[in-house]
């Protein structure tokens, strides 16, 4: 049975909803999307849509982002999730990892899910492949990455277009995110708007 802090460090975590957003309707940039803030780059076939939240959980205040870009039948997602000082500190990452991929695939009402170990840059993953609830005949796949206190999560679904599959394929192959201190991942592109 799982501790107290366990539960509600997964009720703080559980912010790892969908949300959608706006169709795509801008011309592809040139470059990978850069978040100097969100310290993470991933290649947004256009520029994603933003937004922020904080709020106080059990372990301190947990600040939240999101970049997100759909239309067309594809969805493609990175969040952040700040994770309290306390809860770092009292529980093993890969709870923490497992507590967002729990929260994840019930959020998305998932179906068929399937998980295994990834790592970036020596950071501890998952790499989750399910089919939402709401969704039928979609397959999305997430990747969740502990970078330091900073929780990761890159969502990319498409329809069954060869086209779309590829752009999804291409946004989580490109996803990159460091440390405080680190240098920013080398894309070779623009710095994009945002957070």
């Amino acid at each position: 049975m799982p501790s107290r802090f366990v539960l509600l460090l997964g009720a703080a975590l559980g912010a790892v909803a969908v949300i959608p957003i706006s169709a795509i309707g801008q011309p592809a940039p040139t470059a990978a999307f850069v978040s100097r803030e969100g310290r993470f780059a991933a290649d947004f076939p256009a520029d994603p849509v933003p937004g922020r939240a904080g709020r106080d959980t059990w372990a301190g205040h947990m600040e939240e982002g999101s970049f997100e870009l759909e239309g067309g039948g594809l969805r493609l997602r990175v969040e952040f999730h700040d994770v309290p000082r306390m809860a770092a500190m009292m529980l093993p990452r890969s709870v923490i990892l497992d507590l967002a991929k729990d929260s994840l695939l019930s959020d998305v009402n998932a179906r068929n899910a399937s998980t295994t170990k990834a790592s970036l840059h020596g950071h501890p993953g998952l790499a989750l492949r399910y089919e939402p609830g709401n969704r039928p005949g979609v397959v999305e796949e997430a990747r969740i990455f502990l970078v330091g206190g900073r929780l990761y999560v890159a969502f990319a679904g498409a329809q069954d277009v060869e086209a779309q599959r590829e752009t999804a394929a291409r946004f989580l192959a490109s996803f990159d995110a460091w440390e405080p201190g680190d240098s920013v991942a080398s894309t070779g592109g623009e710095t994009g708007t945002g957070l």
